[in-house]
């Protein structure tokens, strides 16, 4: 039987420990739905025990891998292992990070209740796949794009543009980080182009350390409240855009 995580998840907490010994370079993600069990079927979503008997289903038909993902209504679940090819769509299963939402799309809603929350749990694990592995949303696959499948997944009710439309939005809302030293009046030290993702904001390290002359040994994107840590306070002005923060 092929190993697998079979718990809930924060993603960015498990792709910090899970994805650091990849064995294997995705490509892009492949978007399924359960078909069975449906959303009727799982009010309160998967269980630890529903993971477990997963693998014994898959294992059972001579599969030595699974999604690396499936996605409730509550919560996100890690199955395959990241840091291993996953199987879930025959043509893509050694390049693609296989996503499992909990339902049937052909029948079940996906803009209203369960369908609608597991939407966005699903938008959310994607946007953060898509940062993380710097894979571009246009790439994204739906299940019954694959040439070698013939039933409808993820279902009629999910659309495949408006979903990457989604995605794009939630990686992605340009904002300005303005910053203002101690002590020097009321013109800011500088103003830098940041990123509003998952209501946080998120800028260049060496965009910060250039206005702000403070380095913490971090590089690259980074939210900026780890970067400018407790030094600073911090307000968010939702009409402008713009993330004013004050040296303490």
């Amino acid at each position: 039987m092929f190993e697998i995580i079979g718990k809930k998840v924060n993603i960015k907490d498990y792709l910090s420990y899970y994805a650091k010994n990849m064995q294997w370079n995705p490509e892009f993600i492949v978007l399924h739905n359960t078909g069975t069990p449906t959303l009727a079927q799982r009010p309160n979503g998967f269980t630890a025990e529903h993971m477990k008997n997963l693998q014994g289903y898959y294992s059972g038909m001579g599969w030595n891998g699974g999604p690396h993902f499936f996605v409730d209504q509550n919560s996100t679940w890690a199955f395959n292992p990241i840091s291993k090819k996953g199987t879930h769509s025959p043509s893509w299963n050694s390049i693609a990070i296989g996503v499992e939402m909990l339902g049937d799309y052909s029948k079940e809603d996906f803009t209203t209740g369960a369908g609608k929350k597991v939407r966005e749990n699903s938008l959310n694990l994607i946007a953060e796949l898509h940062l993380y592995f710097n894979f571009d949303p246009s790439t994204m696959k739906i299940h019954k794009e694959d040439p070698t499948t013939t039933h409808d997944c993820p279902g009629k009710n999910v659309i495949k543009a408006d979903f990457i439309k989604s995605v794009n939005e939630k990686m992605n809302h340009p904002c300005k980080v303005v910053l203002y030293k101690k002590g020097e009046g009321h013109d800011p030290a500088g103003v830098i182009n940041g990123v509003l993702r998952n209501n946080n904001v998120y800028a260049l390290v060496s965009d910060l350390q250039k206005i702000s002359g403070f380095n913490n040994g971090l590089s690259g994107e980074q939210k900026v409240i780890d970067v400018l840590t407790t030094k600073y306070s911090y307000s968010w002005d939702v009409v402008n855009l713009k993330f004013y923060c004050v040296q303490k």
